[in-house]
């Protein structure tokens, strides 16, 4: 019977992350492994679904928590008799590191090894069969992931994230003010400076990624009561690992020989489809999904989604498609 059950597990470097673990009704069935990423999917309001808006409002943002909208997608998994591990990044909601809120990539993708060592040990899954999982953010961060760690049996990449860029007028102030932050903690014995994930106007301060609307800041504001663990700022010096860290692009070539699927919106905004294509998929050496491959290498495979954006991929009309998608290649593992 399915069912699930609250986890928690080390990394190497002894914090305990903690998670949901998704238990599917197969015995040692397959199973992934899943982070939030960045992107944040509220409820839409009400007065705004009559317009034709789906049923979430999705925005781009750091430090989002296990419940932000993974539970759906691990639900349809786990009745398809896939199991799913949902869990909070360190520093991040309820998992432990210090400081909070600091959002380090590489860190990201060693902790993403050590869920697998803890799955491994679950009698349920199927220690051959365990995939990694990720969207937007955590979409480079499971990629990277992948391609380090060979017990990973493939990869699900939903729209991962291609732009690792701060704003061109931003950057030289933003770098200076962490390295004022450094000395100001190893000097002065100060806290780390923070900073809102977006500003009144709806903007990321330090220029990474695009903006909100009026309604998404609203629903921000809510959701820091509401939401157990969420947190609406982040350190200062995340910036300075996202520009030391530089996106997946170097790693992908280690992919060859690993399963994987990319699944892009066609009108993402964000992370734009042909980035995604580019930069991502074509850089991967596996062999392509389709009629006439006859060598033994696993396949990799592109899913365009017609007529969605980065904030509405899984949501709405197309999310059994993209949901179905996602079986079909993960029970084929």
């Amino acid at each position: 019977m399915a069912q699930r059950r609250e986890v928690e597990f080390k990394t190497l470097d002894g914090l305990t992350l903690r998670g949901t673990l998704y238990f599917s009704s197969e015995p040692r069935g397959p199973a992934v492994i899943m982070t939030p990423g960045v992107s944040y999917a509220f409820p839409m309001p009400q007065r705004l679904r009559k317009y034709g808006f789906g049923q979430l409002l999705t925005t781009s943002l750091f430090n989002t928590t296990k419940e932000m909208f993974l539970p759906k997608v691990a639900q349809y998994l786990q009745e398809a008799g896939i199991s799913a591990l949902v869990y909070d990044p360190r520093t991040v909601g309820s998992s432990e590191g210090l400081p909070r809120n600091n959002i380090v990539p590489a860190q990201q993708v060693s902790d993403y090894s050590d869920a697998l060592a803890f799955l491994k040990l679950q009698p349920r899954i199927n220690p051959n069969r365990i995939a990694f999982w990720g969207f937007s953010f955590s979409g480079a961060i499971a990629l990277c992931a992948a391609a380090l760690d060979k017990r990973a049996c493939g990869v699900v990449a939903v729209c991962p994230l291609t732009v690792w860029e701060l704003d061109e007028k931003k950057w030289r102030g933003v770098m200076a003010r962490c390295m004022q932050d450094r000395e100001s903690q190893l000097n002065g014995g100060n806290t780390p400076f923070a900073i809102p994930m977006v500003n009144s106007s709806g903007q990321n301060p330090a220029g990474f990624g695009s903006g909100v609307g009026e309604n998404e800041l609203e629903l921000i504001r809510e959701s820091k009561e509401k939401i157990p663990g969420f947190e609406a700022t982040t350190t200062l010096q995340t910036y300075w690992h996202l520009m030391s860290w530089g996106g997946p692009f170097a790693a992908l070539r280690w992919l060859r020989g690993m399963p994987v699927l990319v699944v892009t919106p066609e009108d993402d905004r964000i992370s734009p489809a042909h980035k995604q294509k580019e930069l991502i998929f074509d850089a991967i050496p596996c062999e392509l999904e389709g009629p006439g491959t006859t060598s033994g290498e696993p396949k990799k495979t592109f899913h365009l989604v017609n007529a969605r954006g980065h904030m509405d991929v899984l949501d709405g009309d197309s999310f059994r498609e993209v949901m179905d998608e996602q079986v079909r290649f993960l029970t084929g593992l």
